[in-house]
């Protein structure tokens, strides 16, 4: 099977059989990107493809004219959902939570034993709180690292930075809306500390921190705590839904 993770960014891709990682690709979003992902593809020995995905219309458009020519109807998109394997979306609307993240809790689910607290460091840092029974309690959307304010409006170009609830942010957000860190002092790297340590109470002050995304590494240095690094944590999820 092949697992596409389409994010903001970059495309990621990995080539996956009886549970092995025999392959992987990325690219970012250049003038050539479908026709590298094409060629990378093209005579490899699968037949499935899963993905998940954050891409605009027109992108998403041209990518599944290149899955249906190399796979026809065998691939399946993965979605948010209310509840599965046993983890139970947080958010009012479940599909409104970025695939990405219920992929890496669905993940976080299966690999830690506890609470978990899910770190995903890319163009947009998110965070989210998983309780020890499955339960996503919320989370945060704050901007990459490298990451403008004004490139971070435009990846959530959906939203309505007007919102009220922008500027909700005391308690872990069960909306994008809610969700999103824009007003503090400081860069999301002095700030993300501070938001773990307050939130960290909801889980008893007892959780595991698992670590993703290209800035995992600044992540951990400016967090001063045990954590985990697992670059492949959305992939996890993504293979553990596609083994059902």
């Amino acid at each position: 099977m092949i697992l596409l993770d389409c994010g903001n960014s970059n495309l990621k891709a990995q080539l996956r059989q009886d549970g092995q990682l025999l392959g992987s690709y990325s690219s970012s979003y250049n003038l050539k990107w479908v026709a590298g992902l094409s060629h990378w593809m093209k005579d490899l020995p699968a037949t499935r493809c899963y993905l998940t995905s954050v891409l605009d219309a027109a992108r998403q458009e041209l990518l599944d004219r290149c899955l249906l020519q190399q796979f026809d109807t065998a691939v399946t998109r993965f979605v948010s959902a209310a509840e599965v394997c046993g983890v139970k979306n947080a958010y009012r609307d479940p599909g409104r939570l970025g695939a990405d993240r219920w992929m890496a809790l669905i993940a976080a689910s299966e690999m830690v034993s506890g609470n978990a607290i899910v770190i995903d460091a890319g163009s947009a840092i998110t965070l989210d709180l998983l309780r020890a029974d499955g339960q996503h309690l919320g989370g945060a959307i704050l901007p990459g690292i490298h990451t403008s304010l004004d490139d971070f409006k435009r990846i959530f170009s959906h939203i309505d930075f007007d919102d009220s609830a922008i500027d909700r942010v005391d308690e872990p957000g069960c909306s994008t809306e809610e969700a999103i860190h824009i007003n503090y002092a400081h860069g999301p790297i002095e700030y993300l500390p501070r938001l773990v340590n307050r939130w960290i109470s909801y889980l008893d002050n007892d959780a595991t921190l698992l670590l993703a995304g290209g800035d995992a590494v600044r992540v951990q240095c400016a967090l001063g705590q045990q954590s985990h690094i697992v670059p492949d944590l959305v992939f996890r999820g993504m293979h553990r839904l596609a083994r059902q």
